[in-house]
Protein backbone atom coordinates (compact mmCIF):
# COMPACT_ATOMS: atom_id res chain seq x y z
CA UNK A 1 0.00 0.00 0.00
CA UNK A 2 1.48 3.39 -1.24
CA UNK A 3 1.75 5.47 1.72
CA UNK A 4 0.89 9.66 1.04
CA UNK A 5 3.00 12.15 3.10
CA UNK A 6 1.54 12.21 6.35
CA UNK A 7 3.31 13.50 9.49
CA UNK A 8 1.85 12.72 12.69
CA UNK A 9 2.99 14.54 16.15
CA UNK A 10 1.57 12.40 19.20
CA UNK A 11 2.06 13.63 22.59
CA UNK A 12 3.23 11.20 25.28
CA UNK A 13 0.74 12.99 27.63
CA UNK A 14 -1.54 10.33 25.84
CA UNK A 15 0.50 7.49 26.45
CA UNK A 16 -1.49 4.44 28.00
CA UNK A 17 -4.26 3.28 30.42
CA UNK A 18 -1.77 2.76 32.59
CA UNK A 19 -0.85 6.57 33.24
CA UNK A 20 -2.75 9.09 34.81
CA UNK A 21 -3.00 12.19 32.86
CA UNK A 22 -1.29 15.18 34.14
CA UNK A 23 -4.85 17.38 35.56
CA UNK A 24 -4.70 14.43 38.12
CA UNK A 25 -1.75 13.96 39.46
CA UNK A 26 1.27 16.21 40.20
CA UNK A 27 4.47 17.21 42.45
CA UNK A 28 1.95 20.21 44.94
CA UNK A 29 -1.10 17.85 45.48
CA UNK A 30 0.24 14.25 44.80
CA UNK A 31 3.95 13.98 45.07
CA UNK A 32 5.24 16.51 47.86
CA UNK A 33 2.37 14.74 50.55
CA UNK A 34 4.22 11.29 49.98
CA UNK A 35 7.70 13.03 50.69
CA UNK A 36 6.68 14.97 53.44
CA UNK A 37 5.62 11.68 55.42
CA UNK A 38 8.96 9.74 54.45
CA UNK A 39 11.62 11.68 53.12
CA UNK A 40 12.19 15.71 53.88
CA UNK A 41 13.55 14.74 57.46
CA UNK A 42 16.71 14.08 55.03
CA UNK A 43 16.40 15.75 52.13
CA UNK A 44 15.28 19.17 53.60
CA UNK A 45 16.75 22.79 52.56
CA UNK A 46 18.72 22.45 55.38
CA UNK A 47 19.94 18.99 55.97
CA UNK A 48 20.41 17.94 52.05
CA UNK A 49 21.73 14.85 52.76
CA UNK A 50 23.55 13.77 49.43
CA UNK A 51 22.83 17.43 48.48
CA UNK A 52 19.36 16.37 47.73
CA UNK A 53 16.42 18.67 48.81
CA UNK A 54 12.90 17.01 47.15
CA UNK A 55 10.64 20.01 49.64
CA UNK A 56 10.30 22.15 46.38
CA UNK A 57 10.33 21.09 42.69
CA UNK A 58 12.75 23.31 41.45
CA UNK A 59 14.94 21.62 43.79
CA UNK A 60 13.90 17.77 43.40
CA UNK A 61 14.83 18.46 39.12
CA UNK A 62 18.09 20.00 40.24
CA UNK A 63 18.82 16.56 41.53
CA UNK A 64 21.69 15.37 44.37
CA UNK A 65 25.18 15.09 44.42
CA UNK A 66 24.87 12.23 41.88
CA UNK A 67 22.86 13.98 39.24
CA UNK A 68 19.29 13.96 37.98
CA UNK A 69 17.21 11.75 40.02
CA UNK A 70 13.82 12.05 37.25
CA UNK A 71 13.46 11.28 34.27
CA UNK A 72 10.39 12.26 32.30
CA UNK A 73 8.61 9.42 31.06
CA UNK A 74 10.81 6.80 32.21
CA UNK A 75 10.47 5.73 35.80
CA UNK A 76 12.55 2.62 35.33
CA UNK A 77 15.89 4.32 35.54
CA UNK A 78 14.73 7.11 37.65
CA UNK A 79 17.15 7.12 40.31
CA UNK A 80 13.98 8.68 43.04
CA UNK A 81 12.03 5.85 41.61
CA UNK A 82 14.37 2.88 42.08
CA UNK A 83 15.34 3.68 45.02
CA UNK A 84 11.80 3.68 46.72
CA UNK A 85 10.91 0.69 44.88
CA UNK A 86 13.77 -0.80 46.38
CA UNK A 87 15.29 -1.99 43.01
CA UNK A 88 18.44 -4.26 43.44
CA UNK A 89 20.81 -1.90 42.18
CA UNK A 90 20.03 1.10 44.43
CA UNK A 91 20.01 1.87 47.99
CA UNK A 92 16.60 1.26 49.42
CA UNK A 93 15.15 4.41 50.39
CA UNK A 94 13.78 5.39 53.02
CA UNK A 95 16.74 3.91 54.82
CA UNK A 96 15.82 1.25 57.80
CA UNK A 97 12.29 1.58 57.52
CA UNK A 98 9.16 -0.42 55.79
CA UNK A 99 8.82 0.08 51.70
CA UNK A 100 6.42 2.69 50.49
CA UNK A 101 2.98 1.15 50.17
CA UNK A 102 2.19 0.20 46.58
CA UNK A 103 -0.54 3.07 46.42
CA UNK A 104 2.30 5.92 47.30
CA UNK A 105 4.53 4.02 44.50
CA UNK A 106 2.06 3.87 42.01
CA UNK A 107 1.28 7.25 42.66
CA UNK A 108 5.41 8.36 42.13
CA UNK A 109 5.79 6.20 38.83
CA UNK A 110 2.65 7.73 37.24
CA UNK A 111 3.35 11.49 38.38
CA UNK A 112 7.16 10.28 36.45
CA UNK A 113 5.52 8.75 33.70
CA UNK A 114 2.74 11.62 33.28
CA UNK A 115 5.74 14.04 32.73
CA UNK A 116 6.44 15.70 35.75
CA UNK A 117 3.80 18.21 36.47
CA UNK A 118 4.58 20.67 39.04
CA UNK A 119 0.88 21.83 39.50
CA UNK A 120 -2.78 21.40 38.71
CA UNK A 121 -2.68 22.24 35.33
CA UNK A 122 0.39 22.59 34.29
CA UNK A 123 2.51 21.63 31.55
CA UNK A 124 4.33 18.17 31.43
CA UNK A 125 7.74 17.71 30.21
CA UNK A 126 6.95 14.80 27.95
CA UNK A 127 8.09 15.12 24.45
CA UNK A 128 5.57 15.02 21.42
CA UNK A 129 7.19 12.48 18.98
CA UNK A 130 7.47 13.12 15.42
CA UNK A 131 6.42 10.66 12.77
CA UNK A 132 7.22 11.09 8.89
CA UNK A 133 5.75 8.08 7.42
CA UNK A 134 6.53 9.40 4.17
CA UNK A 135 10.06 8.67 4.21
CA UNK A 136 9.70 4.80 4.47
CA UNK A 137 7.02 4.75 1.58
CA UNK A 138 10.10 6.06 -0.59
CA UNK A 139 12.02 3.62 -0.70
CA UNK A 140 8.73 0.88 -2.03
CA UNK A 141 10.10 -0.42 -5.43
CA UNK A 142 7.61 -0.21 -8.59
CA UNK A 143 7.67 -4.06 -8.99
CA UNK A 144 8.27 -5.35 -5.17
CA UNK A 145 9.97 -9.01 -5.65
CA UNK A 146 7.69 -12.21 -4.54
CA UNK A 147 9.75 -15.90 -5.85
CA UNK A 148 9.55 -16.99 -9.30
CA UNK A 149 10.87 -20.08 -8.28
CA UNK A 150 9.26 -23.03 -6.36
CA UNK A 151 10.83 -26.05 -4.69
CA UNK A 152 9.22 -28.85 -2.10
CA UNK A 153 8.77 -28.37 1.16
CA UNK A 154 9.96 -31.00 4.10
CA UNK A 155 8.25 -30.56 7.27
CA UNK A 156 9.65 -28.18 10.07
CA UNK A 157 6.75 -29.77 12.20
CA UNK A 158 8.80 -29.92 15.91
CA UNK A 159 11.75 -27.80 15.08
CA UNK A 160 12.66 -24.63 16.83
CA UNK A 161 11.88 -21.60 14.47
CA UNK A 162 14.96 -19.78 15.30
CA UNK A 163 14.31 -16.51 13.14
CA UNK A 164 11.09 -14.78 10.94
CA UNK A 165 11.54 -11.99 8.59
CA UNK A 166 8.47 -10.26 6.52
CA UNK A 167 9.25 -8.64 2.93
CA UNK A 168 8.34 -4.67 3.46
CA UNK A 169 6.33 -4.81 0.64
CA UNK A 170 4.35 -7.93 0.03
CA UNK A 171 3.18 -10.44 2.13
CA UNK A 172 5.84 -13.02 2.04
CA UNK A 173 7.53 -14.45 4.87
CA UNK A 174 10.48 -16.23 5.61
CA UNK A 175 11.64 -18.29 8.45
CA UNK A 176 14.84 -20.20 10.32
CA UNK A 177 15.30 -23.69 11.07
CA UNK A 178 18.42 -25.44 11.57
CA UNK A 179 20.29 -25.38 8.18
CA UNK A 180 17.31 -24.57 6.17
CA UNK A 181 14.90 -21.50 5.28
CA UNK A 182 11.53 -22.09 4.63
CA UNK A 183 9.15 -19.14 2.28
CA UNK A 184 5.57 -18.93 2.50
CA UNK A 185 3.33 -16.17 1.67
CA UNK A 186 -0.77 -15.06 0.88
CA UNK A 187 -2.01 -15.63 -2.00
CA UNK A 188 -5.70 -15.07 -2.90
CA UNK A 189 -5.99 -14.63 0.98
CA UNK A 190 -4.85 -18.33 1.59
CA UNK A 191 -0.98 -19.47 2.71
CA UNK A 192 0.83 -21.47 0.19
CA UNK A 193 4.60 -22.34 0.51
CA UNK A 194 6.99 -21.32 -2.40
CA UNK A 195 10.04 -23.71 -1.30
CA UNK A 196 13.06 -23.96 0.68
CA UNK A 197 16.42 -22.22 0.89
CA UNK A 198 19.69 -24.18 1.99
CA UNK A 199 21.57 -22.98 4.64
CA UNK A 200 24.31 -26.24 5.50
CA UNK A 201 26.19 -23.94 7.51
CA UNK A 202 23.74 -24.32 10.53
CA UNK A 203 21.91 -22.20 12.80
CA UNK A 204 19.75 -19.96 11.24
CA UNK A 205 20.15 -17.12 13.69
CA UNK A 206 18.73 -14.02 11.58
CA UNK A 207 16.69 -13.54 8.45
CA UNK A 208 16.21 -10.41 7.54
CA UNK A 209 14.48 -8.94 3.87
CA UNK A 210 16.47 -6.03 2.00
CA UNK A 211 14.76 -2.69 2.52
CA UNK A 212 13.83 -3.21 -1.32
CA UNK A 213 12.35 -6.54 -0.29
CA UNK A 214 14.65 -7.76 -3.44
CA UNK A 215 17.61 -9.67 -1.23
CA UNK A 216 17.22 -12.18 1.49
CA UNK A 217 20.14 -12.23 4.27
CA UNK A 218 20.66 -15.31 6.25
CA UNK A 219 23.63 -15.08 8.95
CA UNK A 220 24.31 -17.82 11.47
CA UNK A 221 26.71 -21.01 11.88
CA UNK A 222 27.24 -23.34 14.52
CA UNK A 223 28.89 -22.96 18.09
CA UNK A 224 32.50 -23.06 18.67
CA UNK A 225 32.96 -23.98 14.91
CA UNK A 226 32.14 -21.11 12.10
CA UNK A 227 29.58 -18.13 11.81
CA UNK A 228 29.09 -17.27 8.02
CA UNK A 229 26.31 -14.76 6.32
CA UNK A 230 24.71 -15.30 2.85
CA UNK A 231 22.54 -13.25 0.55
CA UNK A 232 19.63 -14.62 -1.53
CA UNK A 233 18.14 -13.08 -5.00
CA UNK A 234 14.20 -13.25 -3.79
CA UNK A 235 13.08 -13.79 -7.31
CA UNK A 236 15.57 -16.75 -8.25
CA UNK A 237 16.09 -18.50 -4.85
CA UNK A 238 20.09 -17.85 -5.84
CA UNK A 239 22.66 -17.47 -3.31
CA UNK A 240 24.52 -14.31 -4.42
CA UNK A 241 27.36 -14.79 -1.59
CA UNK A 242 28.47 -15.58 1.49
CA UNK A 243 30.60 -13.67 3.49
CA UNK A 244 32.30 -13.87 6.75
CA UNK A 245 34.61 -16.49 8.33
CA UNK A 246 34.11 -16.34 12.05
CA UNK A 247 34.98 -18.86 14.49
CA UNK A 248 31.83 -18.93 16.28
CA UNK A 249 28.14 -18.87 14.86
CA UNK A 250 27.17 -15.42 14.07
CA UNK A 251 24.45 -14.02 16.27
CA UNK A 252 22.90 -10.71 14.47
CA UNK A 253 23.34 -9.64 10.74
CA UNK A 254 22.02 -6.58 8.55
CA UNK A 255 22.08 -5.46 5.43
CA UNK A 256 22.09 -1.85 4.62
CA UNK A 257 19.65 -0.12 2.60
CA UNK A 258 21.92 0.39 -0.40
CA UNK A 259 22.92 -3.54 -0.55
CA UNK A 260 26.51 -2.13 -0.10
CA UNK A 261 27.48 -3.14 3.81
CA UNK A 262 26.25 -6.29 5.38
CA UNK A 263 27.25 -5.93 9.37
CA UNK A 264 27.80 -9.01 12.09
CA UNK A 265 27.38 -8.91 15.54
CA UNK A 266 29.92 -11.57 16.95
CA UNK A 267 30.16 -13.45 20.23
CA UNK A 268 33.92 -11.79 20.22
CA UNK A 269 32.07 -8.96 21.32
CA UNK A 270 33.07 -7.44 17.85
CA UNK A 271 31.19 -5.56 14.97
CA UNK A 272 32.17 -6.48 11.64
CA UNK A 273 31.16 -4.32 8.77
CA UNK A 274 31.56 -6.37 5.29
CA UNK A 275 32.03 -5.11 1.68
CA UNK A 276 28.65 -6.86 0.18
CA UNK A 277 29.93 -7.15 -2.82
CA UNK A 278 33.31 -8.88 -2.07
CA UNK A 279 32.93 -9.95 1.67
CA UNK A 280 36.19 -7.55 2.60
CA UNK A 281 36.40 -6.01 6.31
CA UNK A 282 35.61 -2.22 5.77
CA UNK A 283 35.79 -1.55 9.66
CA UNK A 284 35.09 -3.15 13.01
CA UNK A 285 34.32 -1.76 16.67
CA UNK A 286 35.76 -3.12 19.31
CA UNK A 287 33.43 -1.27 22.43
CA UNK A 288 30.77 -3.99 23.66
CA UNK A 289 31.60 -5.98 26.77
CA UNK A 290 30.15 -8.78 26.05
CA UNK A 291 28.29 -10.57 22.82
CA UNK A 292 26.75 -8.30 20.35
CA UNK A 293 23.45 -10.09 19.82
CA UNK A 294 21.90 -7.09 17.79
CA UNK A 295 23.10 -5.15 15.12
CA UNK A 296 20.73 -2.51 12.98
CA UNK A 297 21.22 -0.24 10.12
CA UNK A 298 18.59 2.54 10.15
CA UNK A 299 16.53 3.29 7.03
CA UNK A 300 18.47 5.66 5.90
CA UNK A 301 21.92 4.15 6.01
CA UNK A 302 23.52 7.21 8.14
CA UNK A 303 23.35 5.24 11.41
CA UNK A 304 24.13 1.45 12.93
CA UNK A 305 22.80 0.55 16.04
CA UNK A 306 23.95 -1.96 18.21
CA UNK A 307 23.65 -4.11 21.64
CA UNK A 308 25.29 -6.49 23.45
CA UNK A 309 24.44 -8.97 26.69
CA UNK A 310 25.10 -6.97 29.27
CA UNK A 311 22.36 -4.43 28.07
CA UNK A 312 24.86 -1.92 26.14
CA UNK A 313 23.52 0.33 23.02
CA UNK A 314 25.39 2.23 20.93
CA UNK A 315 24.76 4.62 17.37
CA UNK A 316 27.35 4.28 15.19
CA UNK A 317 28.13 6.61 12.00
CA UNK A 318 27.47 3.25 9.41
CA UNK A 319 30.09 5.04 6.96
CA UNK A 320 33.26 4.96 9.39
CA UNK A 321 31.84 2.99 12.75
CA UNK A 322 32.29 6.82 14.72
CA UNK A 323 30.39 6.61 18.03
CA UNK A 324 27.22 8.73 18.40
CA UNK A 325 25.37 8.04 21.17
CA UNK A 326 25.88 5.73 24.07
CA UNK A 327 22.51 4.53 25.46
CA UNK A 328 22.28 3.47 28.99
CA UNK A 329 18.75 1.80 30.42
CA UNK A 330 19.01 -1.84 30.10
CA UNK A 331 21.48 -4.04 32.29
CA UNK A 332 21.15 -7.38 30.66
CA UNK A 333 20.95 -8.38 27.39
CA UNK A 334 19.29 -6.91 24.55
CA UNK A 335 17.05 -9.12 22.38
CA UNK A 336 15.28 -6.87 19.62
CA UNK A 337 16.59 -3.31 18.32
CA UNK A 338 13.94 -2.05 16.08
CA UNK A 339 14.49 1.39 13.75
CA UNK A 340 11.01 3.19 13.00
CA UNK A 341 10.52 3.93 8.83
CA UNK A 342 11.32 7.23 9.51
CA UNK A 343 14.81 6.51 11.49
CA UNK A 344 13.93 9.30 13.69
CA UNK A 345 13.27 7.15 16.88
CA UNK A 346 14.84 3.14 17.67
CA UNK A 347 13.19 0.80 20.01
CA UNK A 348 14.89 -1.46 22.37
CA UNK A 349 13.78 -4.26 24.33
CA UNK A 350 15.61 -7.18 26.39
CA UNK A 351 15.50 -9.82 29.01
CA UNK A 352 14.16 -7.16 31.85
CA UNK A 353 10.89 -7.34 30.30
CA UNK A 354 10.98 -4.21 29.07
CA UNK A 355 11.09 -1.65 26.20
CA UNK A 356 12.78 1.86 25.73
CA UNK A 357 11.89 4.27 22.54
CA UNK A 358 15.05 6.36 21.94
CA UNK A 359 14.23 10.08 20.17
CA UNK A 360 17.51 9.95 17.60
CA UNK A 361 17.57 13.65 17.20
CA UNK A 362 19.51 13.60 20.86
CA UNK A 363 19.49 10.11 21.90
CA UNK A 364 17.42 10.30 24.80
CA UNK A 365 14.53 7.77 25.83
CA UNK A 366 11.33 9.39 25.79
CA UNK A 367 9.13 6.33 26.91
CA UNK A 368 9.49 3.12 28.64
CA UNK A 369 7.49 0.72 29.65
CA UNK A 370 7.99 -2.99 31.36
CA UNK A 371 5.06 -4.82 29.82
CA UNK A 372 6.54 -8.40 30.10
CA UNK A 373 8.12 -8.39 33.33
CA UNK A 374 6.42 -11.10 35.90
CA UNK A 375 8.48 -12.51 38.94
CA UNK A 376 8.77 -16.12 38.39
CA UNK A 377 7.20 -18.64 40.63
CA UNK A 378 10.11 -20.30 41.03
CA UNK A 379 14.07 -20.67 40.51
CA UNK A 380 13.45 -23.24 37.52
CA UNK A 381 10.65 -21.08 35.70
CA UNK A 382 11.92 -17.30 33.96
CA UNK A 383 8.63 -15.08 32.72
CA UNK A 384 10.55 -12.07 32.47
CA UNK A 385 12.00 -11.02 29.04
CA UNK A 386 11.19 -9.54 25.90
CA UNK A 387 11.82 -12.12 22.88
CA UNK A 388 10.49 -10.11 20.10
CA UNK A 389 9.90 -5.98 19.51
CA UNK A 390 9.36 -5.46 15.34
CA UNK A 391 7.70 -2.17 13.98
CA UNK A 392 5.61 -1.59 11.48
CA UNK A 393 5.56 0.65 8.25
CA UNK A 394 2.74 2.98 9.83
CA UNK A 395 4.93 3.50 13.07
CA UNK A 396 3.24 0.70 15.75
CA UNK A 397 5.40 -2.38 16.97
CA UNK A 398 4.73 -5.24 18.44
CA UNK A 399 5.92 -7.32 21.39
CA UNK A 400 6.82 -10.88 22.20
CA UNK A 401 7.48 -11.82 25.82
CA UNK A 402 8.42 -15.25 27.66
CA UNK A 403 5.34 -14.71 29.69
CA UNK A 404 3.61 -15.85 26.29
CA UNK A 405 2.03 -12.78 25.85
CA UNK A 406 1.89 -10.70 22.64
CA UNK A 407 0.94 -6.96 22.59
CA UNK A 408 0.76 -4.23 20.07
CA UNK A 409 1.43 -0.42 20.38
CA UNK A 410 1.04 2.71 18.71
CA UNK A 411 4.52 4.47 18.30
CA UNK A 412 4.64 6.81 21.20
CA UNK A 413 3.84 3.44 23.70
CA UNK A 414 0.38 3.45 23.95
CA UNK A 415 -0.60 0.07 24.63
CA UNK A 416 -3.79 -0.87 21.84
CA UNK A 417 -3.93 -4.55 22.83
CA UNK A 418 -2.98 -7.63 23.66
CA UNK A 419 -3.85 -11.70 23.88
CA UNK A 420 -2.19 -13.31 26.61
CA UNK A 421 -1.66 -17.08 27.87
CA UNK A 422 -0.82 -18.03 24.72
CA UNK A 423 -0.10 -22.14 24.21
CA UNK A 424 3.42 -21.50 23.42
CA UNK A 425 6.38 -20.21 23.29
CA UNK A 426 7.15 -17.95 20.74
CA UNK A 427 10.12 -16.75 19.05
CA UNK A 428 9.31 -13.92 16.88
CA UNK A 429 6.11 -12.03 15.79
CA UNK A 430 5.58 -9.38 13.42
CA UNK A 431 2.63 -7.35 12.15
CA UNK A 432 0.87 -9.12 8.35
CA UNK A 433 1.12 -6.35 5.40
CA UNK A 434 -2.33 -5.06 6.21
CA UNK A 435 -1.88 -4.48 9.63
CA UNK A 436 -4.75 -6.20 11.44
CA UNK A 437 -3.28 -9.46 12.21
CA UNK A 438 0.05 -10.57 13.51
CA UNK A 439 1.85 -13.81 12.74
CA UNK A 440 4.34 -15.77 15.14
CA UNK A 441 6.29 -18.88 14.92
CA UNK A 442 6.85 -20.46 18.17
CA UNK A 443 9.70 -23.10 19.79
CA UNK A 444 7.54 -26.05 18.36
CA UNK A 445 7.76 -25.47 14.76
CA UNK A 446 4.78 -23.70 14.25
CA UNK A 447 3.50 -21.06 12.65
CA UNK A 448 0.59 -18.63 14.14
CA UNK A 449 -2.07 -15.90 13.02
CA UNK A 450 -3.67 -13.57 14.99
CA UNK A 451 -6.64 -11.34 14.60
CA UNK A 452 -5.74 -8.23 16.69
CA UNK A 453 -9.41 -6.86 16.61
CA UNK A 454 -10.97 -9.64 17.73
CA UNK A 455 -7.79 -11.12 19.83
CA UNK A 456 -7.67 -14.63 18.83
CA UNK A 457 -4.94 -16.77 17.03
CA UNK A 458 -5.03 -20.25 15.16
CA UNK A 459 -1.98 -22.40 13.35
CA UNK A 460 -1.36 -20.85 9.83
CA UNK A 461 -2.99 -23.96 7.83
CA UNK A 462 -0.90 -25.13 4.55
CA UNK A 463 -3.04 -26.97 2.04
Amino acid sequence: MKLSKLILSISLLLAGSNIVFSDSLNYQSDVLPIFKKHCLGCHNPDKRKADLDLSSYSALLVGSSGGEIVKAGVPDTSPLFMSVDHHEDYEPMPPNKPKLSDKELKIIKSWIEGGLIEAKGGETKLRDIQIDLAVGSSLKPANPAWPQWTAPVNSFAGSPILSMDRSPWVDLYAVGVYGRIILWGYKESKPVFIGELAFPEGNVNEIRFSRSGDILLVAGGQGAYEGKVALYDVKTGKRLITVANENDEIISSDLSPDHQKIVIGTTSRMIKVLDASSGKQIYKIDKHTDWVTQVRFDPTGKYLASGDRNGGIHIWESSNGGIVYSLNEHKVRINSLSWRTDGGMLASAGEDGKFVLWDMKDGWPVRTASPHSVKSTNRYTKTTGILDLRFDQEGRFLTFGRDKSLQWWQGDGTNLGSIKNLESMNTNALFALSGETAITADVKGRLWRFDLAMKTGRPVSFD
